[in-house]
Formats: C-alpha cells, structure tokens, sequence
C-alpha cells in the first residue's frame, strides 16, 4: 500500500517505475510524490473560466499564473488580479 501523507500519496521510486506504485510497502526507501494521472493543467483559473463560457481557445499567458496564492490580502491594498494577456487561435 502506497503510503497517504497529508492528503498525497508517496511511493518509492523502483516501485514507481514497475509501475507498482499503489502497492508499494518499502518504508525504508526515499519515497516519492505520485504524480496524477492525465495531463497537467497549464491554464489560470481566469483563463480556464474564459474558455469555458465564451468556447474560444486561449493561450494563457498571464503575468500572475499563482496570483491567488501569492499576494496577501489586506483591505487598504487594491485588488488587482493580474493582467491577464490572452492570445486566440
């Protein structure tokens, strides 16, 4: 069984590349991440959202990709949710 720290599973890496991630039980190997399945997502939330309602396909490349991790929020600072520079296909 792989082992669940903090909500992501962790395997070691033999296991990882025989593809037998989920039953790994090596406690005494450096363990790895396992990473999700499918493709990640390269994509801002905005952009994504865009997408979504107006069905046009766009390039994000918005100058804050981790914008609502990064900036701290505080009531006398404006809201500035990055500009965000879309590129249509």
């Amino acid at each position: 069984m792989s082992q669940i720290i903090s909500s992501k599973k962790y395997a070691c890496e033999t296991c990882i590349k025989g593809h037998r991630s989920s039953a790994c039980k090596h406690s005494d190997r450096p363990l790895f991440e396992i990473k999700k399945k499918g493709r990640p997502v390269t994509q801002c939330e905005h952009c994504r959202e865009l997408r979504k309602t107006k069905q046009v396909h766009v390039k994000c490349s918005c100058e804050s990709k981790a914008y609502n991790n990064s900036q701290p929020s505080s009531s006398s600072a404006p809201t500035n949710k990055g500009v965000c520079h879309l590129y249509l296909f």
